[in-house]
């Protein structure tokens, strides 16, 4: 599932398409919304933006859709005489002179009036989003801190979109990593330090991701990694997808352990118990 940084670098390219372009058709094939073909075709997008792994696609009518790709929802931008040959499913399509943007195959796809975003049942859940600039190390600090979150075990709390909104598997896996957090520490065990830690690598590895379409340790790490003949979903980590791999750090292997059906990964020294207290 596409995490915060490929969303809001989604959202970037789509919106460079459309915000400010004269859109000459908008084409709803989605039958949960295709009631709003009419109103969406006389209207033209004013913006784009992302809450968490949410999308908003705001038009001038004063409605918004709300998108959120799931496992298989995903995003095109391709010249308009591009042929799309595969199997999804088109749910809806952006046509300016030039450009087609598509979404397809998502099906948690939703028209709402822009007024009552913050009233959408998964917008109203989230906790700060990770790439907003009011998402400060400081503020990430202060929820690990809070009464809601500091009991609860590193593995599960990084993957609550309450705690902090556009977190996923392979931050989860990196943040920890790099923090030097067990995935079972709690945060009210752990050191101030050790917190801080936590909540600076959380904010820098995520922005790090975006700015780099992916990347989670320094270009040269990567590169070494892909030298020596590593693919790349291992070589641009330190930890997620780098299972039975030397750890970057220690030299240990880095091993893959699942919470919640869900792969994390990580390594025995660096994260012990020990070291997290």
């Amino acid at each position: 599932m596409p995490e915060g940084p490929e969303i809001r670098r989604a959202a970037d390219r789509i919106s460079k398409k459309l915000v400010g372009n004269q859109i000459e058709s908008v084409n709803i094939i989605y039958p949960p919304i295709v009631e709003y073909q009419e109103i969406l075709g006389k209207s033209q997008v004013e913006s784009v933006t992302t809450r968490g792994k949410a999308m908003l696609t705001r038009f001038d009518c004063g409605l918004s859709m709300y998108s959120h790709n799931q496992l298989y929802g995903r995003w095109t931008v391709n010249r308009r005489s591009t042929e799309m040959n595969w199997n999804r499913s088109l749910r809806i399509e952006f046509l300016t002179d030039k450009f087609a943007v598509r979404l397809w195959s998502a099906t948690d796809v939703e028209i709402i009036p822009t007024s009552a975003e913050e009233n959408h049942p998964f917008i109203a859940k989230l906790g700060p989003d990770i790439l907003d600039d009011y998402c400060t190390p400081s503020v990430i600090y202060e929820r690990l801190n809070s009464k809601r979150f500091r009991n609860r075990n590193a593995a599960s709390l990084m993957l609550d979109q309450s705690f902090i909104a556009g977190l996923g598997n392979y931050l989860r896996s990196e943040i920890l990593h790099q923090s030097g957090v067990n995935p079972s520490a709690k945060p009210r065990l752990l050191s101030d330090d050790k917190l801080q830690r936590w909540a600076e690598k959380t904010k820098t590895l995520s922005v790090l991701s975006y700015e780099t379409a992916g990347l989670t340790v320094p270009e040269g790490v990567a590169m070494e990694g892909k030298e020596r003949g590593e693919p790349r979903r291992s070589y641009r980590h330190s930890a997620f997808c780098r299972n039975e791999l030397p750890c970057h750090y220690c030299g240990t292997e880095i091993v893959r352990m699942r919470v919640a059906n869900r792969r994390l990964d990580f390594c025995p020294e660096c994260q012990k118990t020990s070291n997290s207290d």
